[in-house]
């Protein structure tokens, strides 16, 4: 098997618009200017992956038939999966404080909840979001409520399927809602 050794290679003006653009019809991540760094230095790791020495043969490759399913691994590598469980709590607070209760209020008949955590990435959103929606429905009973989690990320929606989390990932929640809300599923499993 040859390796092929990439030095640092130049992403033109033209390969970064037509992967910016392509990143952009396809999931609406906008990749200005800016980003050029960053989209060069984690398609270098595509590259030495598909043996390929320069972007302009991964730009043609992309292009073709036979590179369609590298779009997703380019989607992938370029999408930024910064999670962690109740961030941005201010949307937890409304959720709990205003969200929730109005349909506790309007919805006495439909007892129906779906909430959509769109770019959940490795999960702890999503998760985040069940935890407020049991400590609110839980005692009301009755209620079917669901959350559906997508994202563009094969590789953190699989860590979101399973669904664990190491001991550092729960610093920031309460230890109240650990006991209450996770289990022990090993050495690296928070504790009870």
């Amino acid at each position: 098997m040859t390796t092929i050794t990439l030095e640092p290679a130049e992403l033109s003006e033209k390969q970064f618009q037509t992967i910016s653009g392509l990143v952009k019809d396809l999931c609406g991540i906008n990749l200005h200017d800016g980003k050029r760094e960053l989209v060069k230095a984690r398609l270098t790791k595509r590259l030495r992956e598909l043996q390929m020495s320069n972007y302009a043969q991964y730009v043609d490759f992309i292009a073709t038939d036979q590179g369609q399913p590298e779009l997703l691994s380019m989607l992938d590598a370029l999408s930024t999966n910064l999670t962690s469980f109740f961030r941005e709590s201010a949307h937890f607070d409304l959720l709990r404080g205003k969200v929730l209760p109005e349909i506790l209020r309007t919805r006495t008949q439909d007892r129906r909840i779906r909430i959509w955590s769109a770019g959940c990435s490795s999960g702890e959103e999503p998760y985040s979001i069940a935890i407020v929606l049991r400590e609110t429905l839980g005692s009301l009973g009755g209620w079917d409520a669901k959350v559906l989690a997508t994202d563009l990320s094969r590789r953190v929606l699989e860590t979101a399927r399973r669904g664990v989390y190491g001991k550092d990932r729960l610093r920031q929640v309460p230890s109240r809602m650990v006991s209450e809300h996770f289990r022990s599923a090993g050495a690296d499993a928070p504790d009870k």
